[in-house]
C-alpha cells in the first residue's frame, strides 16, 4: 500500500520533548547573546535563557525595558540581572530555611530545657514535703539529723540539676541570638545590589514609602534624584571590552561620597542610580548632582599598563520632588524622565528644571 506524500504533512506533529525544548531554548540563548554581543560566561546564558524560556516575569521585563532603550545590554546589566533574579533567589531560600529549621530545633531544645526545670522545681518541693513530714515524726536527735542529711543532699541534687538547665539555656539564648543575627545579616544583603552595595530598588522604594508618609506628616520636604551615565557604551567601545561595571561601581562611589549622610543611595534596573533626600528641597539635590560632576571631571578612565586616556564619565541628572498625589514610583518614574531628557541633550553640566516642582 503506497502512502500520499501528502498524508505525512496532514498528521499533527509530535510534541517536543523536555531535552528538545531545552536544546531549542538554549540555540535562542547564544543567537541573542550574540545579538547584544553579551560575554559567553554562565551568567550571561543563565540570564538570556531564563528570558528566554519566560519563566521569570520580573527579570523578563526589566530585560525588555534595556533592549527597548537601545542602549545595550551591559555586563553589568546582566550581572544585576542574574545576582537579583536568579543567584539570589534560590540562595536566600537555602539559606532562610536553614536558619529557619536551626531556630525551630534550638527553641525545642529550650522548650524541653524549660520542661526539665519544671521538673526539677516540682523534685525539689517534693524534697521540701518529705522533710516537713519526716523531722517532726523523728524519735530521736540522730533520726533528726539524719532526715536533714537526707533533705540537704536532695537540696544539693536539685540544685546541680538547676545549674546545669541554666548554663543549657544560656548557650541556647546565645545560639538563637546568632542565628537570628545571620537572618537579619541575610536580609539586609539581599536589600543591596551585589556591584555596588547601594540599596536595591525593591528596598528603595519601601525606604522611600516609609520617607514620604513621614515628610507629609511633618510638612518636610523630600527630593528624589536619578542619575545615568551617558557614555557607558562609547567609553566600552574605546576601551575595547566591556567596561561597565567597573564605570557603575565608580558612580557609585562618587555618589555616595557626595550624599554622604544626608540621604539614601539605589541602584535601578540597568545603568541608572537613584538618591533619596528626606528634608531635602529640590536645589539642594543640584548641588549634589554638581559635586559628582566636578569629581567625574578630575577621573581619568586609563588602559593599564599603557595609561592610554579612555575617557571621562559623563551623567545626566533628573529629579522630583514630593508633593500630594505622587507615590514613590511617580517619584523615579519623573526623575528618570528628566535624567533621560538631560541625556538626549547631551550636555556635560545638566541643571534641573524646576517646572511644575513644588517641595511638600
Amino acid at each position: 500500500m503506497k502512502t500520499d506524500a501528502n498524508d505525512s504533512a496532514l498528521r499533527p506533529a509530535k510534541p517536543k520533548t523536555a531535552i528538545q525544548r531545552a536544546w531549542d531554548n538554549g540555540r535562542t540563548a547564544f543567537k541573542l547573546m550574540a545579538k547584544h554581543r553579551s560575554s559567553a560566561d554562565p551568567k550571561s546564558y543563565a540570564v538570556w535563557y531564563e528570558y528566554v524560556t519566560r519563566k521569570n516575569p520580573e527579570l523578563v521585563a526589566v530585560l525588555e525595558r534595556l533592549i527597548a532603550q537601545g542602549h545595550g545590554v551591559s555586563a553589568a546589566d546582566l550581572r544585576q540581572l542574574y545576582e537579583s533574579h536568579i543567584a539570589e533567589n534560590s540562595d536566600a531560600e537555602q539559606k532562610l530555611e536553614g536558619i529557619s529549621q536551626a531556630i525551630q530545633s534550638e527553641v525545642a531544645g529550650a522548650k524541653s530545657l524549660v520542661t526539665d526545670a519544671i521538673s526539677s522545681t516540682s523534685d525539689y518541693v517534693s524534697t521540701m514535703d518529705k522533710a516537713k513530714t519526716l523531722i517532726p515524726n523523728a524519735a530521736s536527735p540522730d533520726k533528726i539529723v539524719e532526715a536533714l542529711d537526707e533533705f540537704i543532699q536532695d537540696t544539693r541534687a536539685n540544685q546541680e540539676a538547676a545549674e546545669n538547665i541554666q548554663v543549657a539555656l544560656e548557650s541556647t539564648h546565645q545560639e538563637i541570638t546568632q542565628l537570628s543575627t545571620r537572618v537579619g545579616e541575610l536580609r539586609e544583603t539581599l536589600s543591596r545590589d551585589a556591584l555596588t552595595s547601594l540599596v536595591n530598588q525593591h528596598k528603595f522604594e519601601a525606604l522611600l514609602a516609609e520617607s514620604s508618609a513621614e515628610a507629609f506628616a511633618n510638612g518636610y520636604s523630600l527630593t528624589v534624584m536619578v542619575v545615568c551615565v551617558k557614555n557607558l557604551q562609547d567609553l566600552s567601545l574605546t576601551a575595547g571590552t566591556d567596561i561597565s561595571e567597573f564605570i557603575l561601581k565608580s558612580l557609585s562611589g562618587f555618589l555616595s561620597k557626595a550624599v554622604a549622610n544626608d540621604g539614601v543611595c539605589a541602584r535601578l534596573a540597568g545603568p541608572e542610580l537613584a538618591v533619596m533626600l528626606p528634608q531635602a528641597a529640590y536645589s539642594d539635590a543640584s548641588k549634589i548632582a554638581k559635586a559628582v560632576i566636578d569629581e567625574l571631571d578630575q577621573f581619568k578612565i586609563v588602559k593599564k599598563p599603557s595609561d592610554e586616556l579612555v575617557g571621562y564619565i559623563r551623567c545626566a541628572f533628573g529629579g522630583a520632588s514630593l508633593r500630594q498625589g505622587l507615590g514613590p514610583k511617580d517619584l523615579i518614574r519623573i526623575a528618570e524622565d528628566q535624567a533621560n531628557q538631560a541625556k538626549i541633550k547631551q550636555k556635560s553640566t545638566v541643571k534641573f528644571d524646576l517646572t511644575n516642582h513644588q517641595v511638600a
